[in-house]
């Protein structure tokens, strides 16, 4: 391997693939795309177990089956068994969107419209498709599906909006139309009249179906009563990409385009939206800041979502993101989105190791805010004081550096004032003029960087 080859990916939870669900024994586990590699995590826990290789290109659909994981990037499909590739089938001429997994065979679709069935036995032997099938020039396949008690048959919906059925092993298309019954037997429309993006059917013996939609909402709905179960309202930031009830539990999986996966459980009183049960998250818009820490076992992360995350090189589990305190409590008491009252995209940041176990150890620059924040990492979460510099003209801090003895903070502004503040008690010790020159702060425009050299005396 390369010095500059990509290792794995951090922070990266999930993307806009729909994942893969399977049960081993008694145990699940889901596979999720993360760009050119694929993860497997085990659903007792949502603990990272397998990192998949980096592939060529991005994966557009994934399948699992005991230890087999089927990745389709471009053109090819790779298969692997867990984090080894053992064959790649390159029979398609178009890109692959969709695969699904039947009996001991993978269905893979492209987008112009082709077929292919793979034995997956002796998969390292017999890398050649054992059927195809060519679709209508307008029929273009945006899904799949193996409808229950249908033996060797699959469902195709289109973009055009039909449907075909057909039956792969005979690779012939059957018309099935039950005039008796072709009527209408329940109608239900989301509340934020937002497209469905993700549907999956309750099998613990309860009547439900759960829709998810592109806003990130998640509406339950009682097939018994045909009406509104319940709503999770800010289930995820973006649109939802895949949901999963768990067989014979009362547990609901959902991805999203957010960068996160969710486990959602129905233990509360008739009509009251499902409890958070766990999830894995990241940053769901791009990194602004980052730096190494706890010498290069974590990473402190801030990124355009307002979040302020720490990431485990070591252990997947301990990432986590630094509580700004009460945030969902606050959202939920106005009435608006957590995002809404988080603090701005922090824009540079530093921190001290030294002083980790007694006070506050990291200092934060917050897009348009003429305040710097400090954060007490032992506890990850946001600590108690507000530094203010020149309260008296306030401009937007924009630099910032911590002292190497851990004690003092200095933060430098648009309006080119810099000042010092003690970390222990958020207290300002003093400003920096520039006296040679007469002016009444240190710079005449931006403050742009800072770096504390020498110790700062008390």
């Amino acid at each position: 391997m390369g010095i500059f080859e990509p290792f794995r990916a951090l922070g990266y939870i999930t993307t806009q693939v729909p994942f893969s669900v399977q049960r081993l024994g008694t145990e699940t586990f889901v596979t999720v795309s993360v760009g050119k590699a694929f993860q497997v995590y085990n659903c007792a826990k949502l603990s990272l177990v397998v990192v998949g290789p980096q592939l060529p290109k991005k994966i557009r659909a994934l399948a699992s089956y005991r230890d087999y994981t089927f990745a389709a990037y471009g053109h090819n499909i790779a298969v692997f068994k867990r984090a080894h590739l053992v064959a790649t089938w390159e029979s398609h001429n178009a890109k692959v969107n969709k695969l699904l997994l039947l009996g001991d065979c993978i269905i893979s679709t492209d987008v112009k419209g082709n077929i292919f069935i793979w034995a997956f036995k002796g998969v390292t032997e017999n890398l050649s498709p054992v059927g195809h099938i060519s679709l209508e020039n307008k029929f273009t396949p945006t899904c799949i599906m193996h409808p229950d008690t249908y033996l060797e048959q699959v469902l195709l919906g289109s973009q055009e909006g039909s449907l075909q059925l057909w039956d792969i092993s005979t690779m012939k298309k059957i018309h099935v139309h039950n005039i008796l019954r072709d009527i209408e037997i329940v109608s239900f429309t989301h509340s934020t009249k937002d497209p469905v993006t993700a549907l999956s059917f309750s099998t613990d013996g309860q009547p439900l179906l759960a829709s998810g939609g592109s806003s990130g909402v998640i509406t339950i709905w009682n097939l018994e009563t045909k009406r509104f179960h319940s709503v999770i309202k800010e289930a995820h930031d973006c649109s939802i990409v895949s949901l999963h009830f768990f067989a014979r539990e009362p547990v609901l999986m959902s991805s999203s385009a957010d960068n996160s996966i969710k486990m959602w459980i129905f233990d509360t009183s008739e009509g009251d939206p499902p409890r958070l049960l766990r999830f894995r998250s990241g940053h769901s818009a791009p990194p602004l800041c980052i730096k190494f820490y706890a010498n290069g076992r974590h990473i402190l992360c801030a990124g355009q979502d307002r979040a302020f995350r720490l990431f485990s090189v070591i252990q997947d589990q301990q990432s986590r993101e630094l509580s700004q305190r009460h945030v969902s409590k606050r959202a939920k008491s106005l009435k608006v989105k957590e995002a809404e009252i988080k603090l701005k995209p922090v824009i540079a940041f530093d921190v001290a190791e030294i002083r980790e176990r007694d006070w506050c150890n990291v200092v934060t620059c917050h897009m348009d805010t003429a305040q710097a924040y400090v954060w007490r990492l032992q506890n990850f979460v946001i600590g108690e004081h507000i530094l203010s510099p020149c309260p008296g003209d306030p401009t937007p801090v924009k630099a910032c550096a911590i002292s190497a003895c851990g004690n003092f903070a200095v933060v430098g502004t648009a309006g080119g004032w810099i000042e010092r503040f003690n970390l222990q008690s958020g207290i300002s010790r003093g400003s920096y003029v520039d006296t040679s020159e007469r002016k009444p702060c240190a710079h005449d425009g931006e403050v742009v960087v800072l770096l504390v050299i020498l110790p700062i005396p008390s």
